[in-house]
């Protein structure tokens, strides 16, 4: 590790202050886009901005949680992985016994204000621990008992429980998660992407055959008919042309898009603001991989850049996994546009998420572990004193 080059304390609290200005320009571009992406539903049942209101309510909360998030010590959070997972473990217990049904799917419990989806907490709770458990394990990370049997463990339990609601996708999603902390942590690549592979065509045996929504959506995907998800959210996109018809314009919110203020808002950002608004969006998120890379390579320890990669790269990865989607490259899934979309839960963890990442950043040198042969290392810093 003594290769590591080292961003300085001046960049890398320039790159916190720009992964904040970038989370900003999301959220600001996901208010527009759900007062544009609601207004037809709120019209059909006599409401005026309630879903508006209801999303302003829901990114101060996420705002808060940033903000609380990014004053938590690397020792606290730490000593809070096991609790987190047990937590998981029991939320996920009451979604199966107590949760809302909707669709069919059994993932939210009623917290009275709003609903919570507790799939979104356990993916969080997974990759801090596996972190924690990493940077405990050091170099037993290279075995099979301590680097894959345990970890794998720690993600498949809450998987299973997740894979029961029935949430197919979240179920992938959040071992895809727990296997690149693992990575990250040290495993050997020849272990994970056995186990992986063996885990995924478990699961995928079990929801092919148990869930009927998985084989459709598959089918669709594969053979899309006129006036599906997939065919509504590309007509959506191919309207924008390079400049979009304008906010609030669009055609593909009354009635024709899927959720549209949620998980395929990315067809309204499409077709109101055409190619060109769909890039913007690329580039804040660009801005937060940039300086979130940035941010990684100044951290001194196992613990924080082990779990700063998968906090970091969740965000990416559903960002990528939700333009897939909305695309046509992958079949559909109910994952959020991160930062943008109007579901509640995923924006809170995200911004739990960040503000953790940026709790590491700011004390870059401190293990709760005592695995400190980063924290003595000389080397020089990115070029141009990043």
């Amino acid at each position: 590790m003594q290769s590591l080059s080292y961003t300085s304390r001046d960049a890398m609290a320039s790159s916190s202050r720009w992964m904040v200005v970038a989370m900003l320009g999301l959220l600001g571009f996901g208010i527009v886009m759900v007062a544009s992406a609601s207004t037809v539903q709120e019209f059909e049942q006599g409401r005026h901005l309630v879903m508006l209101r209801s999303h302003l309510f829901k990114v101060a909360i996420a705002l808060a949680a940033f903000v609380a998030a990014s004053r938590v010590r690397p020792r606290w959070l730490y000593l809070g992985a096991l609790p987190a997972w047990l937590l998981s473990l029991g939320l996920l217990a009451a979604v199966l016994v107590a949760g809302v049904k909707v669709k069919g799917a059994q993932r939210w419990l009623d917290l009275g204000v709003t609903n919570f989806q507790p799939s979104e907490f356990a993916r969080v709770a997974v990759m801090v621990t596996i972190g924690a458990w990493a940077a405990h394990a050091r170099e037993g990370m290279r075995g099979f008992r301590r680097g894959i049997l345990v970890p794998f463990a720690l993600a498949g339990v809450p998987a299973v429980l997740v894979l029961l609601e029935p949430d197919f996708g979240s179920t992938v999603y959040l071992l895809f998660m727990g296997v690149l902390v693992m990575w990250m942590g040290g495993a050997r690549p020849q272990y994970l992407a056995g186990t992986f592979l063996a885990a995924l065509a478990v699961a995928s045996v079990y929801g092919w055959e148990r869930f009927a929504h998985v084989s459709r959506r598959v089918a669709n995907f594969s053979e899309p008919e006129v006036g599906s998800q997939v065919w509504q959210s590309l007509t959506a996109l191919g309207r924008g042309g390079w400049t979009g018809v304008g906010v609030g314009a669009g055609l593909g919110k009354w009635g024709f898009v899927p959720e549209a203020e949620n998980d395929f808002i990315l067809s309204v950002v499409g077709e109101e603001l055409g190619l060109l608004g769909v890039l913007l969006l690329v580039g804040l998120y660009g801005m937060l991989l940039w300086h979130g890379v940035r941010l990684l390579l100044g951290m001194r320890t196992r613990f924080a850049v082990v779990v700063g990669a998968g906090l970091l790269f969740q965000v990416l990865v559903q960002a990528l996994l939700n333009v897939a989607v909305v695309t046509a490259v992958a079949p559909p899934k109910g994952l959020p546009l991160p930062f943008v979309s109007a579901g509640g839960t995923s924006l809170l963890m995200l911004s739990i998420s960040l503000g953790l990442f940026l709790g590491l950043a700011r004390r870059p040198e401190e293990d709760p572990v005592g695995d400190a042969r980063f924290a003595h290392a000389r080397s020089p810093s990115l070029s141009g004193g990043a």
